[in-house]
């Protein structure tokens, strides 16, 4: 076998090796053996993001959902980046008596992720009463902080990747997979693992 890593505390030895992680873990991952393959992942700049579900009653809502959501223009300076309304998007999602909205944070200003959940629920709903009238108090909500998890394709991105492929292939049996390469969303992923 070509490769020895330890996982949960056990040593395996495999033929083959898939880094499937954001380009900086990857390039931890790469140190020991490959440091200009480290300098090229670490190249791979980042920015975090946040989704936040709040859920209402939806006759206490004050707003008919008639669409699927909105984004917000980065000129506006808002926390706010996007909102979507689950249930009209995924029907089978939410029942019928609540609507969820689920609202989009972070990008290039992620100093949202640092503020504490009080806060960033209240600087939501601030938003969405300015943005779409709505006064109502949330049920419940539900917050999840992704630090550094959406690869930017800077300048140059297109370089750096070549010449990670070239290294990569001078390293038999190592492969890389993520949105740190082809593209951010699932689907891309889903290609680039096939």
């Amino acid at each position: 076998p070509r490769w020895r890593v330890r996982v949960n505390s056990e040593w395996i030895e495999t033929d083959h090796l898939v880094l499937a992680c954001q380009a900086h873990e990857a390039a931890a991952l790469a140190s020991g053996f490959a440091p200009e393959l480290e300098r090229q992942l670490n190249g791979v700049e980042y920015s975090s993001s946040m989704t936040v579900a709040l859920v209402y009653d939806k006759r206490e809502l004050g707003h008919p959902l008639a669409g699927f959501g909105f984004l917000v223009p980065q000129r506006e300076r808002r926390r706010l980046v996007a909102c979507t309304w689950v249930a009209t998007k995924f029907s089978h999602r939410v029942p019928e008596r609540l609507a969820v909205l689920r609202c989009f944070l972070g990008g290039a200003d992620d100093s949202a992720l640092g503020l504490d959940d009080e806060a960033v629920v209240a600087t939501l709903r601030a938003e969405l009463k300015d943005l779409m009238g709505v006064t109502a108090t949330p049920l419940f909500q539900r917050i999840s902080r992704w630090p550094r998890s959406m690869a930017q394709y800077t300048v140059g991105h297109g370089r750096r990747i070549a010449r990670i492929e070239e290294l990569v292939a001078g390293l038999r049996g190592l492969y890389l997979a993520g949105n740190a390469y082809y593209g951010i969303g699932i689907p891309d992923c889903i290609r680039m693992g096939r």
